[in-house]
């Protein structure tokens, strides 16, 4: 019999461990775990974070992983309802078909089908970044994993400032059912559904259904809806198929979205403006006499309509292959969008302005994956390929009182109401100066995207305690974008010139075909094309070294890349001397990323801490903006190189059997390194150096606690958030950073959400109280629009406390 003698720690590793259990205990009072840390142990958290399987604390990459037990504390219908709970990502829901996502202070608009989100996401390896796709009903999920910094040998695509990996739970050999209805304020009625049925001795489907539905927490004065609501319903089914060693699973998915648009708060509610003396939207007299949006009536004179049409069919193989295993994933999505909003935040008739926002995509995508496992190596090495082709049509409605009115504040004249008034005196029937007609404008683009990688991520154990891993990814996308601006659409008007036109020496061909939004499309008459292609070479280098059992240190270098893009409102014109109307395209956008790190476990205090430095720059970041050189500004793709360095930080410590304490925070410094625009009125502006906006401080905590009682356990959950003021510069100061004597803008927040449950004794039967925003704070969120530049912004506001229940049954 052979004696394995026990080895004694070294003094240099019992100094390790010393130092590790002090940094636990001193951060326990204030720190804890991301909102996956929920868990009673977190050595149990498999991710797949590095196309392996691994414990989270393994995995040297600074990440957040929510569990389906976050999402319930938390009555997340999808990851928008997460937001602030996992510090260092940001997700602006306020419009479902056209969200935002941004990790450590990367955050783009994405409203044109030219550019992508830098953040890549991604539900069971599918890429489903493309905006009217991004924002999906959370079904059945099992985890959602976040990583921050550059994600490519890992990920697909667009993964340049990280990645979001949303993984569902599979079907499996066990005949399972559970259900789900939450009800509350608002005519909240959501509704789950779950059967997971064998089908034989290796087949198996999971059928799933999500309903989510509310009537909205504000009364739009005008039209008399509520708005602010969702109403939505998904399905989804899984097969699950096992030949010999090889596994397949198929999903086919569905969803649905109908809802009423965002509501657009108007803050000037005096009649007489902005006409009265009206010195511009930033001077203080003017500022003064806006009203409070959180407590002023909603007047949209267009109550807004968001829908959503989502398909979505997906293979997924593992195939052992000797002592390699190879895993294969084909995907096809598709999915119709469209958006109304109120872009004037009132119902003036003479100021009304709305937009429609049309996108429809087609995408499939084929990757191959290798991996393999030695002695010293655990690699991977794969290839995919995307296709994608996506239709857009956004349209301008507005009438000719706008079109005058906007003239009139531009120092122009009203000649509209002069030309109806000429109308009116030659005798035509109906018309007279205070005549209105419809009057809109539309820009259609279609977009064809074909990409292409192959990549490779080797972990060499170098010693039993010490890893490197070396990653490399090579890709080559190609866009080519179309752009077709035809005449404005006003039949009414021209119907009107046409016929009686001519008794006043007039007719339609008088008016510009499109005068105010898309001057550029008068190059556009026609369709016209542009081709673009860019490859890259994007490495990743970390090293971990296992300082204790407990104790893992890493540090990383890794670069980033997503594709170029183009402006869809800017055609190309080949004889303008301005570059950027000759060629409307960007260069890709670029990350180096900087990290260290340690993950400490401590299973005899049960606690972990878990914290990174970083730094970080971005080249070539592409956003969205309004501007322009026409009355009524509109959204152009703007670029800027940006830099950010920062500290991360979490942890979580069970300080009694029942009983855990959990929280994270992210501190982070991001400026601007080259960006050039121009504000309001034209005029330039540099912001090197200036920063971008990204508050200094998020915050999360909490505290979890349960005990037996009434035949059942009591569970309950209080959390909360914190983040810092907005850090204004000198094109967002006036109005991000407002500070008016009705309102401020860009405050420190904060948000508290409560949950108390009871399950019986074998756990089939649950009752939930949730409350959030438990102390009814509510902020305004943006302040700005279209018609800004004439004196009437709009405000988005936060929702107020809403209260629900919930019940939970299971065979």
């Amino acid at each position: 019999m052979k004696t394995v003698a026990k080895q004694t720690p070294s003094g240099h590793q019992q100094a390790l461990r010393t130092l590790a259990r002090s940094i636990a205990v001193a951060f326990a009072g204030t720190a804890a775990a991301h909102g996956a840390l929920a868990q009673d142990d977190i050595q149990k958290v498999v991710v797949t974070a590095q196309s392996r399987s691994q414990s989270a604390q393994e995995v040297p990459i600074s990440m957040e992983v929510v569990t389906a037990k976050d999402i319930r504390n938390l009555g997340a219908n999808n990851l928008g309802d997460l937001n602030g709970y996992l510090p260092g990502l940001d997700v602006n829901a306020t419009q479902p078909t056209q969200p935002l996502f941004g990790i450590r202070g990367v955050q783009a608009g994405d409203f044109g089908i030219g550019t992508d989100m830098p953040v890549g996401i991604y539900v069971d390896g599918v890429y489903t970044g493309k905006t009217g796709g991004a924002l999906m009903n959370f079904i059945d999920i099992q985890r959602v994993e976040v990583l921050k910094g550059p994600q490519g040998t890992l990920f697909g695509r667009n993964s340049a400032a990280g990645a979001i990996s949303v993984v569902t739970n599979e079907p499996d050999q066990t005949l399972d059912m559970n259900g789900h209805v939450k009800v509350g304020e608002y005519g909240r009625a959501d509704v789950d559904a779950m059967v997971n049925l064998p089908l034989a001795e290796n087949t198996a489907a999971r059928l799933v259904f999500v309903r989510a539905a509310s009537d909205g927490w504000v009364r739009n004065t005008t039209t008399g809806d509520r708005t602010a609501g969702d109403k939505s319903w998904a399905a989804r089914l899984s097969l699950k198929h096992k030949i010999a060693d090889a596994t397949l699973n198929l999903t086919l998915e569905h969803e649905q979205l109908r809802q009423k648009g965002w509501p657009a708060f108007g803050v000037v509610k005096d009649p007489a403006q902005p006409f009265a003396g009206f010195r511009g939207v930033y001077d203080a007299a003017y500022v003064a006499n806006f009203v409070d949006p959180r407590k002023a009536p909603l007047e949209n004179d267009v109550g807004g309509s968001e829908r959503r049409t989502f398909d979505g069919a997906s293979l997924r193989a593992e195939l052992p292959l000797g002592g390699v295993t190879l895993r294969s994933i084909t995907a096809y999505r598709t999915f119709s969008t469209y958006n109304l909003t109120d872009n004037d935040g009132g119902a003036r008739p003479g100021f009304s302005l709305a937009n429609t926002d049309q996108k429809q995509a087609y995408n499939w995508q084929q990757e191959f994956k290798l991996s393999g496992k030695t002695e010293h190596l655990d690699w991977i090495a794969g290839a995919s390929f995307y296709d994608n082709r996506e239709r857009q049509a956004s349209t301008a409605l507005l009438n000719t009182a706008t079109l005058d009115n906007v003239s009139l504040l531009s120092g122009g004249n009203a000649d509209l109401a002069g030309l109806f008034d000429a109308l009116g005196q030659a005798g035509i029937p109906g018309v007279d100066a205070t005549s209105n007609f419809p009057w809109g404008e539309t820009t259609h683009n279609y977009l064809r995207t074909r990409a292409f990688s192959v990549y490779q991520d080797v972990i060499w154990h170098a010693t039993p305690s010490t890893n490197l891993t070396l990653g490399l990814r090579w890709s080559r996308d190609r866009k080519n974008m179309e752009w077709y601006v035809p005449g404005r659409q006003s039949p009414a008007l021209d119907e009107l010139l046409n016929t009686y036109g001519p008794l006043a020496g007039l007719d339609a061909s008088a008016l510009p075909s499109n005068q105010i939004f898309y001057a550029a499309g008068q190059l556009a008459a026609t369709p016209v094309q542009s081709t673009k292609s860019w490859t890259d070479w994007s490495p990743r280098l970390v090293l971990d070294h296992k300082a204790t059992g407990d104790l893992l240190l890493f540090a990383s270098l890794s670069k980033g890349y997503q594709a170029g893009g183009f402006n869809v409102f800017t055609p190309p014109n080949p004889a303008s001397a301005n570059a950027k109307q000759r060629d409307p395209s960007y260069d890709p956008e670029k990350m180096t990323n900087l990290e260290l790190g340690f993950k400490l476990y401590l299973p005899s205090i049960k606690a972990t801490v878990n914290g990174s430095v970083f730094a970080y720059r971005f080249k070539n970041l592409q956003d969205i903006k309004l501007g322009g050189t026409g009355p009524i500004p509109t959204y152009n793709v703007v670029n800027s190189d940006q830099q950010a360095k920062g500290l991360d930080l979490d942890g979580r410590i069970r300080v009694a059997p029942n009983l855990t304490l959990f929280a994270g925070m992210e501190l982070i410094d991001q400026t601007y390194k080259r960006y050039r625009t121009t504000d309001d009125n034209g005029m330039a502006l540099d912001l090197s150096g200036q920063t971008v906006g990204t508050p200094t401080f998020n915050g999360m905590g909490g505290v979890n606690a349960s005990w037996e009682s009434l035949g059942g356990r009591i569970s309950t959950t209080l959390q909360g958030t914190y983040q810092s003021k907005a850090r204004c510069n000198d094109d967002t100061r006036a109005l991000q950073c407002l500070n008016a004597p009705a309102f401020r803008t860009g405050e420190a927040r904060t948000k508290a959400d409560f949950r108390l449950g009871w399950d019986n004794a074998n756990g089939k039967f649950g009752i939930a109280l949730l409350v959030n925003n438990l102390f009814d704070k509510r902020y305004v969120h943006t302040l700005d629009g279209q018609t800004k530049p004439f004196g009437l912004p709009y405000a988005i506001v936060t929702p107020p406390r809403t209260v629900s229940l919930e019940l939970r049954g299971s065979l």
